[in-house]
């Protein structure tokens, strides 16, 4: 049979998804090399040409993710149909994730893996912050946010949103996120000031 060649990124991401559901479903230290390759039908070879060890799969699969998901908060942000407050709870309870990184989000968010999930959201709210900083003076010059220190107000906003909605640290039920993701527009609104209304498709 002859060998399939495939483009450097397109065999990066083959590799980084097939051990993302390897690290999942048999666990990280249950999982060799051999499986990932294995799974893929390439030689142990190709791994060791992209990735140096399991470990740096696990950081280049977080910041894969990372990127896909800054690229779509970017759109977020240049859209003119939304208006700030709806920007800002589309970004806050919105996954923006494509269907590769699903897994990553559940590698991250397991028991076993609490200083990578804290990591991971140091990183996540680092990345973030200049864009929801730009949501919010976007509302700000539009009229629709009042608040006199707008950069401190945004970083105070996401911070805090990003734990009171992490199901890896609270293990609300359906109905409590539900009602949190509910009461989000109410809180954008006494915190940032002006008037805020939630979208139809926040629930």
């Amino acid at each position: 049979m002859p060998r399939i060649t495939k483009n450097p990124k397109e065999r990066r991401d083959e590799i980084l998804n097939a051990a993302m559901e390897l690290f999942n479903s048999k666990g990280f230290e249950q999982t060799s090399v051999s499986d990932i390759v294995k799974k893929i039908g390439v030689a142990q070879g190709t791994f060791y040409y992209y990735f140096q060890s399991k470990e740096e799969v696990i950081n280049a699969a977080c910041e894969r993710t990372l990127a896909s998901r800054l690229e779509q908060v970017q759109r977020l942000v240049d859209s003119t149909d939304l208006k700030a407050s709806e920007k800002l709870l589309y970004l806050f309870t919105e996954a923006l994730a494509n269907e590769q990184d699903e897994a990553v989000f559940e590698y991250v968010h397991t028991e076993s893996n609490t200083s990578l999930h804290q990591k991971w959201m140091v990183a996540e709210i680092r990345s973030l912050l200049p864009f929801v900083r730009q949501i919010v003076r976007q509302g700000v010059e539009k009229g629709e946010f009042s608040t006199q220190q707008p950069e401190l107000a945004a970083e105070f906003l996401l911070v805090g949103v990003s734990f009171w909605l992490d199901r890896g640290i609270f293990t609300w039920t359906e109905e409590e996120y539900a009602k949190k993701k509910q009461a989000l527009a109410d809180i954008i609104h006494r915190l940032l000031g002006g008037t805020v209304i939630a979208p139809d498709n926040v629930v």
